[in-house]
């Protein structure tokens, strides 16, 4: 399941670049500022329609030019894809197989891309949104249909928390955003036991102590969702909103039984922020054989020696392909055998070994 080409044009400094990564592992080395980072942007917009660094878009096209586009050919199942996705005037456009793509999903379906950058720390020190998003990349990769139910529960919590701006009875929508919301609930939680699974060895080879994960419904413990909907019920009708539900849920993350999220430092919170990711790849490969593909932003400026010598150890039997940046080899020694690419203003080229 790798990623056999990429082509970005006008995406802010890379003017026109291609390259061929390697199935397992492909580094980029470069000064800040050369493209190294917009490189795994493009890559990770191929997958999933948006960047990990910005939620603007149209900041992304290069100054002077009116869209950029990525192009990509992926392997899967003995095929290859061909994956595009463009911005200009138009809006977001993304292709498939010489086809318009129907909505990002599919593309995601083919090449699930994953990133540790230097704010992955925001995975813990982030809000409980940042979080339920990190479970539904999950779950919509490890359960078919899961996407379908997600977008059912919303629209039918858009509808009753318009019913009761409007002061009246949220009876009429509760049967839907019941239903939906009970195989929400229960897609997290099986996943949410597949992620800790995969968790076990990850907390003591990356910080030296066992790391698990609690999920969290969204509703108050000892309640099933209908009876906490039904407690909430003139809470709900006072404020003009839905206090319960899965649109609340959380996890909560413990490093040797301390809250990783109010007793640890920002290096291990990096750490584990890191082992939830890599976690996450490892429970996608239990059941596609293939992790997809992970991006790993120059981890040698985040991390000290030790800790960076435990991501780099924790990569070697990832399940995954890898591209990895920094800012030089001294810093950042590559593994034989790799190959290696130099990032220069916007243009790449291929190191003789």
């Amino acid at each position: 399941m790798p990623l056999n080409l990429i082509r970005i044009e006008g995406l802010r400094c890379l003017t026109e670049i291609e390259f061929s990564p390697h199935p397992k592992r492909t580094y980029f080395f470069g000064p800040n500022g050369a493209g190294k980072t917009s490189l795994l942007e493009a890559v990770y917009i191929l997958g999933r329609g948006r960047s990990f660094r910005t939620r603007h878009s149209r900041r992304l096209i290069q100054h002077g030019q009116e869209r950029f586009s990525i192009y990509g050919e992926f392997s899967l199942n003995e095929r290859v894809h061909r994956l595009g996705v463009g911005l200009g005037t138009e809006g977001l456009e993304s292709r498939l197989d010489s086809e318009p793509a129907i909505g990002m999903s599919s593309l995601a379906k083919i090449m699930p891309v994953h990133v540790i950058d230097p704010n992955i720390h925001r995975l813990i020190e982030g809000g409980p949104g940042d979080r339920r998003r990190f479970l539904d990349w999950g779950v919509f990769h490890v359960e078919p249909g899961y996407i379908e139910v997600w977008r059912r529960y919303r629209r039918a919590l858009s509808q009753r928390n318009a019913a009761l701006k409007l002061g009246r009875a949220s009876d009429v929508w509760n049967a839907g955003l019941l239903e939906a919301g009970k195989k929400v609930d229960l897609a997290r939680k099986l996943y949410s036991g597949e992620l800790l699974a995969a968790l076990e060895g990850l907390g003591e080879e990356l910080l030296g102590s066992p790391l698990e994960i609690s999920y969290r419904p969204g509703w108050p413990e000892g309640l099933d969702f209908c009876q906490a909907l039904e407690a909430s019920n003139n809470r709900d009708l006072s404020n003009g909103t839905t206090h319960v539900g899965p649109h609340r849920a959380d996890f909560s993350v413990k490093l040797a039984s301390r809250s990783v999220k109010e007793e640890v430092s920002r290096g291990q919170q990096k750490l584990v922020a890191a082992g939830l990711v890599l976690a996450q790849i490892k429970a996608f490969a239990t059941k596609n054989k293939n992790g997809g593909l992970l991006l790993v932003d120059d981890p040698a400026a985040e991390l000290d020696a030790s800790s960076l010598h435990a991501l780099l150890s924790s990569l070697d039997n990832l399940p995954a392909q890898q591209i990895i940046t920094g800012l030089s080899e001294s810093t950042l020694p590559p593994e034989t055998g790799y190959p290696v690419f130099h990032v220069e203003q916007g243009q790449v080229m291929k190191m003789v070994q």
